[in-house]
């Protein structure tokens, strides 16, 4: 049952829990690709990844990519669950456990896919944690914990629909508070007025996660295509 006395700390410690999943997992990728590059020049320049008569991977870069993320998605899945474990008690969330697992798996997956995008378009590590701030700091902002979203400008709004952090932070909201929205007894109803604020509909709960798995496929593929270039032009 939501305690309606400490209902206001619900909502920051999701956000933050989200936070931690998604900066957690994407730093340590967003350094170690650019330390890596070298190492993988090495290897296409060899044919290490190469499969041959392979026509949906002429060059290995594919191979390569797809051994990486085979690695990072069980160690992402390890480092989301030690998280959860931690604040998940502590907290007293009151949506069931696996939901906001999911949750937090498909964001800090879609981060790593960013982080990805950003290593593979750099070549020193120094370059790739200076440009964290521009592309994570905008999400923090979008998520509605320290703005508002309908305070945001209509000129800048657009830029929310590319946050995965926006998409998990909704689903977040409706795992918890969306059974206390349609409580009928409670007069004003707290949950609902929450959800209205962030802009949260439940009918959209499937657009939510479509778009952030989307995102994590789109920059992933788009990784993909810039590490394979960049091989393509040093060799």
């Amino acid at each position: 049952m939501l305690n309606m006395r400490t209902f206001h700390c619900y909502v920051p410690c999701q956000v933050m829990m989200l936070m931690i999943s998604m900066f957690g997992t994407a730093l340590p990728t967003l350094i170690s690709f650019p330390e890596e590059r070298p190492v993988f020049l090495r290897e296409y320049s060899t044919n290490h990844w190469l499969h041959y008569n392979d026509p949906r991977d002429p060059d290995g870069v594919a191979a390569y990519f797809i051994s990486k993320l085979s690695i990072e998605a069980l160690i992402t899945c390890l480092q989301v669950l030690e998280i959860l474990l931690v604040i998940y008690f502590m907290v007293d969330l009151q949506a069931p456990f696996y939901k906001f697992f999911a949750i937090e798996y498909a964001l800090a997956m879609s981060s790593i896919a960013t982080a990805v995008l950003v290593g593979c378009s750099v070549e020193d590590p120094k370059i790739a944690v200076e440009l964290m701030p521009v592309l994570f700091m905008p999400q923090i902002l979008f998520a509605g914990l320290f703005v508002r979203t309908e305070l945001i400008p209509v000129w800048l709004s657009w830029a929310q629909y590319l946050c995965a952090l926006m998409y998990a932070v909704r689903l977040a909201l409706l795992a918890e508070f969306s059974d206390c929205a349609d409580d009928s007894t409670l007069m004003p109803n707290p949950c609902k007025n929450l959800l209205e604020a962030n802009e949260v509909v439940e009918s959209e709960k499937a657009l939510y996660w479509g778009v952030l798995w989307g995102l994590f496929v789109v920059f992933r593929v788009s990784g993909l295509a810039v590490l394979r270039k960049k091989a393509t032009k040093f060799y």
